[in-house]
């Protein structure tokens, strides 16, 4: 088991109708995110890096990062990684610093 080091989380989004597939022409997609993050003793510490992504309903061709149109790309980002959603998931990091900080050396 790795101490610490950095794990990624793909975060499952809502569908998107805005947008024709390259690929197929389809108009649904699938609208996610990639969360890179820090952990300590498997409890996630402190985000590192969030990229948004959308993959066809039909055809599963994915555009990912900077490739997601500027306008939905801000509107997906909004959503997936809003305080609301995140916070839960970085609380832990809270809870073990309370542990740590609880056995400090006494002189």
């Amino acid at each position: 088991m790795n101490i610490c080091g950095t794990k990624g989380k793909v975060m499952k989004g809502a569908l998107v109708e805005s947008l024709e597939c390259a690929n197929c022409g389809n108009k649904l997609h699938r609208s996610f995110g990639v969360l890179r993050y820090f952990h300590l003793c498997g409890v996630p510490v402190v985000p590192l890096m969030e990229r948004v992504g959308i993959e066809c309903t039909d055809c599963r061709w994915t555009l990912l990062g900077d490739q997601v149109p500027e306008n939905l790309r801000a509107e997906i980002n909004g959503n997936l990684f809003d305080k609301k959603r995140l916070l839960p998931m970085f609380a832990g990091s809270a809870l073990l610093a309370c542990l740590l900080g609880g056995h400090g050396v006494q002189v």
